[in-house]
């Protein structure tokens, strides 16, 4: 009878319902493990106390693993006859990561949609001899505020969602997450006095329509509260880290409500621009020391209520805002405000670590002096500098340029994408030659994946999550077989191929290429006019982009037809077989655009193109129709599950998500506004005519009609997908010979 010891229920839970999975039993849980015939010992390190025992006795020797790290390892030993598997870590975390390892290695495989579970008739304790440390100290991942689809969206996920993400962040082995989504209750709980919590109909924050700045809450801020309480405290108990926001922290995912600005006017900084200005947006003025203490009660109270001793702390500064039209006086206002937001802190926490956001550095372009001016003025004892863009394709505005890299403590961050950009996408060879440089760099502390989105690209986040224990899989058709081989074990070989053909159409659409999504921003390109000098000026980008989109038409219709070859019978394959189909269809809509627009400026015919254009848009919005990950009718259907939602939020919802920044690979609004929009665009190149009133009006009656005229048929797209796909291999094919 194969027994476990385990001092820990919570790890020896998982434990056991790891092996059900796999063999249809559970270990019998023994307190008395001399005793026990076949053993399984967990352990954090020396809290086991059969493991120290054999240990003192001189039995067994064990590897050494540093007390409160994120080592662990998995040894086979034999007492007399009997086997032993012993799972050991140097904190709970890396316990857990053992227990995932060693049910890994027995042929799981997890991801953030799925887990792989092999069956086998009993579980292996023999010829085990593992011990795991990590490059990074810091491993981890955002959630960010945007709002539309489920998938994509951690704003919409309830506690099981939540659940099921942070048992995957530990079976990744990464140790930190971060919530940037909203605020939740917090001012109604530090500022309880002041701020009430709204009552029926009434709106948390002043609404900002037809925007991403739109808050309106879904489910009650009473039961967001609750929601963000109850998950994490399930992260804090699996010993995952997360860090405290602090500073000046009104911006737009955190508005201040309209009570408190009444009862306290706390008054503001200066503000230049239009960037997060108004009441509720604009940062309070940090030069009254009041000010700086209402600040830091709301990080002190979200430690009360939703956290526990805080590991690390988190500051954007004064990020995306310009203070002056002066460049000198802008500059001295956000060193001003990144010291007093460090002296707040210390005062109540003098030596917790503080990471200080890179966003503002590279979105703001900072000078290399600059930055290495604010560098010097940080405490490397107790202050890391994160820099989320590592990968973006800027030689400029990068940790290289920025007096970090072998001289600051600093974390490598993969940014991946905007909010629009949930498709595939990897500056992968950026990755690779940056990557190779960091794992020599002992001041580099950690590697995060920060999006604006959360599961838009599985083969990122998993060559992301490989490489943050130890980078070796820096060449990503090196990563790819390694991949397959874990998400497709009946087909791996046809998937390493079908990956490898795709990879020059996703890599042509990494981030920092500033295309935008082109079939989703028509209006928002070009403003189409008579050809003249300031046209002309165009050209040269528009010929550069088309050149560089150009992969994806030459690529693309071998890639397209294979994938069409494929039975989509799992869940798994599925999903990987539409977004690979609509990254595909992204991309040359791209060229297409791109390559329209020479043609206009050069005077020719543009009217195949735009023929191309017009049934590639209609073939994508089939293969968005035959998954719900697309769909705002089924996000919301999500919302209502066991739920009350706000009967205002759709009207919320569809400007979340149809806002100039946030339009993406969504089925309503393809059928409402991309295509609509695609006419009126191939119209602006023959009459010269910018239509901004039909602009208008299409996007007046998406907002008129309710999402229900829209609802996809995900039987009958997903019946014709193989066709839809086949359907696009032609027109990739005729792209490429007209361009």
């Amino acid at each position: 009878m194969l027994r476990i010891f385990c001092t820990n229920k919570l790890v020896c839970n998982i434990f056991s319902g790891m092996a059900e999975k796999i063999t249809g039993r559970k270990p019998e849980p023994t307190e008395e493990p001399q005793n026990a015939e076949e053993l399984i010992l967990l352990g954090v390190d020396a809290d086991n106390p059969f493991a120290s025992e054999l240990y003192l006795e001189g039995r067994f020797s064990f590897p050494n693993l540093r007390s409160g790290s994120d080592e662990y390892f998995i040894c086979s030993r034999k007492d007399g006859r009997r086997k032993i598997l012993f799972l050991n870590g140097g904190r709970l975390r890396s316990l857990l990561y053992a227990v995932y390892d060693y049910f890994e290695r027995l042929g799981c495989a997890y991801f953030w949609d799925e887990d792989i579970i092999p069956h086998l008739k009993s579980l292996p304790l023999e010829d085990f001899n593992v011990k795991e440390s990590p490059r990074f100290e810091y491993r981890g991942t955002r959630y960010f505020a945007h709002r539309s689809l489920h998938r994509f969206q951690a704003e919409h996920w309830d506690l099981d969602d939540w659940k099921k993400e942070i048992d995957w962040l530990l079976k990744k082995r990464l140790n930190m997450f971060m919530l940037r989504i909203g605020q939740d209750d917090l001012f109604q709980k530090a500022f309880p006095g002041q701020v009430p919590y709204p009552g029926d109909g009434e709106k948390a924050i002043p609404a900002f329509p037809r925007g991403f700045n739109d808050r309106t809450h879904f489910w009650s801020l009473e039961e967001r509260g609750k929601l963000r309480k109850a998950l994490l405290e399930y992260a804090l108990e699996r010993d995952l880290i997360h860090p405290e926001d602090t500073g000046t922290m009104t911006h737009w995912y955190s508005p201040t409500p309209d009570a408190f600005l009444e009862k306290v006017n706390p008054g503001f900084i200066p503000q230049a621009g239009s960037a997060h200005s108004g009441r509720n947006l604009s940062v309070w003025d940090i030069r009254e020391e009041e000010n700086m203490e209402r600040y830091f009660q709301l990080t002190q109270t979200h430690i009360d209520c939703y956290g526990g001793p805080p590991h690390l702390f988190h500051t954007i500064g004064l990020a995306e805002r310009g203070i002056s039209r002066d460049p000198e006086e802008n500059l001295r206002w956000k060193f001003y405000a990144y010291r007093r937001i460090i002296d707040e802190l210390r005062k109540h926490y003098p030596d917790t670590p503080l990471l200080i956001a890179s966003w503002d550095m590279y979105n703001a372009h900072w000078s290399f002096e600059a930055v290495r001016s604010l560098i010097d003025s940080l405490n490397p004892e107790n202050c890391i500098f994160f820099d989320y863009t590592s990968d973006s394709q800027s030689e400029k505005d990068s940790f290289l340029n920025w007096s970090v890299y072998k001289r600051f403590p600093w974390i490598f961050g993969i940014f991946q994408a905007y909010e629009s950009g949930s498709d595939l996408r990897g500056n992968y060879k950026t990755i690779k030659r940056r990557l190779a440089m960091v794992k020599e760099d002992p001041f580099c502390k950690g590697m995060v994946i920060w999006p604006e989105n959360s599961h838009g690209d599985t083969l990122m986040y998993e060559y992301f999550a490989a490489n943050a224990w130890n980078p070796v899989f820096l060449e990503i058709r090196d990563f790819i077989p390694v991949f397959c081989r874990k998400r497709y074990p009946g087909n791996s070989e046809q998937m390493t191929k079908i990956w490898n053909l795709f990879l020059p159409v996703i890599e042509c659409g990494a981030w920092g290429v500033q295309y935008g999504e082109s079939f989703a921003h028509l209006e928002h390109g070009w403003k189409w006019t008579p050809i003249t000098e300031l046209s002309f000026k165009e050209y040269p980008e528009c010929r550069e982009n088309a050149e560089k989109l150009k992969p994806a038409a030459d690529f693309a219709p071998a890639a397209l037809r294979a994938l069409a070859q494929l039975n989509a019978g799992d869940t798994i394959l599925r999903r990987d077989i539409i977004d690979l189909a609509r990254t595909a269809a992204a991309r040359l809509f791209q060229y297409l655009y791109f390559t329209v627009t020479v043609r206009h400026l050069e005077q020719k015919d543009t009217a195949e193109i735009l023929s191309i254009m017009r049934e590639l848009l209609n073939e994508l919005t089939g293969i968005l129709a035959a998954s719900p990950d697309f769909s705002l009718n089924d996000t919301l259907d999500q919302l209502k599950k066991g739920k009350s939602v706000n009967p205002a939020f759709e009207e919320t919802l569809k400007g979340n998500a149809e806002n100039d920044y946030c339009r993406s690979f969504i089925y309503e609004l393809c059928e409402a506004c991309y295509k609509k929009e695609l006419d009126l665009f191939a119209k602006q190149m023959q009459t010269g005519f910018y239509d901004r009133e039909n602009y208008e009006r299409i996007r007046n009656d998406f907002y008129a009609e309710p999402l229900e005229k829209y609802r996809p048929d995900h039987s009958a797209a997903s019946a014709k997908l193989p066709e839809t796909i086949l359907h696009m291999a032609e027109l990739a094919e005729h792209a490429a010979a007209v361009t």
